[in-house]
C-alpha cells in the first residue's frame, strides 16, 4: 500500500517557495589564456614559455586590449602512464595571461589571435555583467513577489486570509538549474515567465529562489 510522507508536523500558516530567472546580456568577455611548453629541461621550458609569452603579449599590445592581469608563471614535472607504467617525460612551464575584453564584436577575433600568437591553453572564458550585484538584487525581490502571489492564491481557494511573513529562507538558486536523466538537459522550472526575456545566445543566468512562511489571519 502507497503511503506519503507530506504530512504538516507543524502546522504554522502557509509555506510557499517562489523563483525567478533573468537571462541578462553580458557587457564583458573575461578570459584565462596561457602559454604552455613541455621540455626535458626547466630552463629550456621557461625559455620557450617566455617566448611564447612575447609574442602573446605583443598580440594584445597590437590588438589595443587595455585590461590584462598579471601573468602567473608555474614549473611542474610531467608523468604519463604508458605501456602499463609510469614515465617521465618532462618540465612543463606555463605562463597565463588574465584578460577582460569589453568589445564584444571582437571576442572571435582575440580568441583566434591568441592561439596564433602562442598561447595554446584557454584555461576560462566566460561572458559577464558589471551589473551583476543589481540583477541579483532585481531577481531576489521578483522569487519574493513569486512566493507572494502563489500564497495569495492558495489562500484564496482555501477560503482563508493570508497574514504576515514569519519567516524568509534564501534557497540555492542552482535548484532552479534544469536537470534530467544521464546527460539529458531540462529546461529549468521557475516561477517568472522566461519566453519574455531577450533571446541572447551569450545571455547570463542570474537566478533566485526563497522559501516564506506566511500565517494564515482567518476566513475570508
Amino acid at each position: 500500500m502507497w503511503e506519503h510522507n507530506l504530512a504538516i508536523q507543524q502546522p504554522f500558516g502557509v509555506s510557499v517557495f517562489g523563483s525567478a530567472l533573468i537571462k541578462a546580456s553580458p557587457d564583458l568577455f573575461s578570459i584565462v589564456a596561457t602559454v604552455s611548453r613541455l621540455e626535458q629541461k626547466p630552463s629550456d621550458a621557461f625559455a620557450n614559455a617566455r617566448k611564447g609569452a612575447q609574442s602573446v603579449a605583443e598580440f594584445l599590445r597590437k590588438s589595443r586590449v587595455p585590461e590584462i592581469g598579471s601573468s602567473r608563471i608555474s614549473l611542474s614535472q610531467e608523468f604519463r602512464y604508458v605501456g602499463g607504467e609510469t614515465k617521465f617525460v618532462g618540465y612543463r612551464a606555463k605562463i597565463a595571461f588574465n584578460i577582460i575584453l569589453r568589445e564584444l564584436d571582437r571576442v572571435e577575433e582575440l580568441l583566434t589571435g591568441l592561439v596564433d600568437a602562442g598561447a595554446n591553453e584557454l584555461n576560462s572564458t566566460s561572458f559577464q555583467t558589471n551589473r551583476l550585484k543589481e540583477l541579483r538584487a532585481e531577481v531576489r525581490r521578483m522569487a519574493v513577489a513569486a512566493a507572494r502571489e502563489k500564497a495569495l492564491i492558495y489562500c484564496e481557494a482555501a477560503g482563508v486570509e493570508l497574514g504576515p511573513v514569519l519567516h524568509i529562507e534564501d534557497v540555492n538558486p542552482n535548484v532552479l538549474q534544469g536537470r534530467g536523466e544521464g546527460h539529458v538537459r531540462r529546461e529549468p522550472v521557475v516561477d517568472n515567465d522566461l519566453d519574455k526575456q531577450p533571446l541572447d545566445p551569450g545571455s547570463i543566468d542570474i537566478g533566485a529562489a526563497v522559501l516564506i512562511g506566511f500565517k494564515i489571519q482567518g476566513k475570508q
